[in-house]
């Protein structure tokens, strides 16, 4: 499918079809693209955090809260789907991070993200996108995609709100789960601590609330005020009784120096 301009993408996106948009179903369980390893095997990486640019030129301080939003795409012959997605940091200042089952390998398209985005309400404004990049494989252990998105007018979304750095081969430590389920239209979060599942995904005991919708939010550790949150995983729905992410490692890492340069 040729990809729509950004007029042509604004005119797609009517009241309408945003009200009929359903939340993404997640993958279930294990499957064979992806096989089981255990946290931590690669090396370590961390990439920082940054913050937005003010109106002056100085440096603000950035929240996650500003960083995570909703993304809505289309799968062709499906319909129109909404996930959720946060602003990572990039070389470009352009990539947010969000699950590979919120289109990616089924022909998504007509992505548009909101930083910020609360109950129908876009502070920031709305991006489209120029390209994309995920893990390959299925299930929630391969359930990463990292998407690259437009700069209307030059307006980079990392300038706008800041991003969450990010953590490639960690192991698993007490967490935040930050998403926009479909049932609430706002960011919600669960925490608790995480450990490693089956296939290496992120688990977390004890976590309601982030139903449909949510999938592509961010799986966040030292998570401060401060703004130098790491995001690990990407959320990727329920395993069991358990919330699952996909932990971020040398695949993912790959994904995203990909998107990161584009």
């Amino acid at each position: 499918m040729n990809k729509l301009s950004r007029a042509q993408l604004d005119a797609y996106w009517t009241p309408e079809r945003i009200r009929a948009a359903k939340p993404m179903p997640a993958p279930k369980g294990l499957s064979a693209g992806r096989a089981a390893s255990s946290e931590g095997t690669g090396k370590p990486v961390h990439v920082p955090a940054t913050s937005p640019v003010g109106k002056s030129g100085a440096r603000v301080q950035s929240s996650v809260w500003g960083t995570v939003g909703r993304l809505y795409f289309s799968i062709p012959g499906k319909g129109d789907y909404i996930c959720s997605g946060n602003v990572v940091t990039a070389n470009n200042r352009s990539v947010i991070a969000t699950a590979r089952h919120c289109g990616f390998g089924e022909g998504g398209t007509n992505y548009r993200f909101a930083p910020g985005y609360d109950k129908g309400n876009a502070p920031h404004g709305w991006w489209g996108w120029r390209t994309a990049g995920w893990v390959v494989g299925g299930g929630q252990e391969s359930d990463s995609a990292f998407l690259v998105l437009d700069a209307p007018g030059g307006r980079r979304v990392q300038d706008v709100v800041g991003s969450t750095g990010l953590g490639f081969n960690w192991s698993s430590n007490y967490a935040h789960i930050i998403g926009l389920p479909g049932d609430k239209d706002y960011a919600v979060w669960c925490e608790g601590q995480g450990y490693a599942g089956p296939g290496g995904q992120r688990l977390m005991n004890n976590c309601n609330g982030l139903s449909g919708g949510a999938s592509g939010g961010g799986w966040i550790e030292n998570y401060q005020p401060d703004g130098s949150a790491v995001q690990t995983g990407a959320y990727s729905g329920s395993y069991g009784a358990a919330a699952a992410a996909s932990a971020y490692d040398n695949a993912e890492h790959g994904v995203w120096d990909g998107a990161q340069n584009a």
